[in-house]
């Protein structure tokens, strides 16, 4: 992995800040996967204020000038500063495949306590980018689970059991139910619970 300098940083940024703006921003998705003796399901919620922190960037700006300021074309390099230590670096190398990560094949499983201090409750991610987000459950009923963290890891290395995702479905923040399918896998041959039907206006 070569480290980026912050000309090239700030094109990653804004790159991934669009595709944020566009796939993830304002949504809740409803994730899907089957433990050894139930289907489960987790909520998860996307806002601006969310992508700073993802990045690994230090900046005065606020999350949300810093989010505005990327989708603005407006991001200095004086309104950035890189982390030497490469905890920077490694989240920029994963940060243009985020978009991605929940309409396509991926994984869930509970925060591992390896001795990595990390304040997740657990993480989505897939071993193809080699992405993991980490989550931090929020209890609120009414949206869902925040994204507190991106690492360049192997998801298997950060959570115990790890679980297959089978279905990710996604809605707008005021959407009363989840509309779109984003990813399926074998979903179809499911009998779902009757409570995470009632979550999905329509399965297919």
């Amino acid at each position: 992995m070569k480290n980026v300098n912050k000309k090239q940083a700030i094109k990653i940024i804004t790159d991934a800040a669009k595709k944020y703006d566009e796939l993830l921003n304002k949504k809740h998705f409803l994730i899907i996967y089957q433990t050894k003796r139930n289907i489960e399901y987790v909520k998860i919620d996307f806002r601006s204020q969310y992508f700073l922190h993802l990045t690994g960037v230090e900046t005065s700006l606020s999350a949300k000038v810093f989010y505005s300021a990327c989708l603005n074309n407006r991001l200095s390099e004086q309104n950035i500063k890189l982390q030497t230590h490469g905890h920077t670096q490694r989240k920029l190398f994963v940060l243009p495949y985020l978009h991605e990560l929940l309409f396509n094949h991926c994984m869930i499983g509970a925060s591992l306590n390896n001795g990595i201090r990390i304040d997740t409750d657990y993480f989505i991610g897939n071993t193809k980018t080699v992405l993991s987000l980490g989550f931090r459950d929020v209890n609120n009923i009414d949206s869902g689970d925040i994204p507190v963290s991106l690492y360049y890891e192997n998801i298997k290395k950060l959570t115990k059991p790890t679980y297959k995702v089978l279905g990710t479905f996604s809605k707008m923040y005021y959407e009363e139910k989840f509309n779109v399918c984003t990813y399926s896998s074998g979903l179809e041959e499911l009998q779902l619970p009757e409570y995470i039907k009632d979550m999905i206006s329509s399965i297919y």
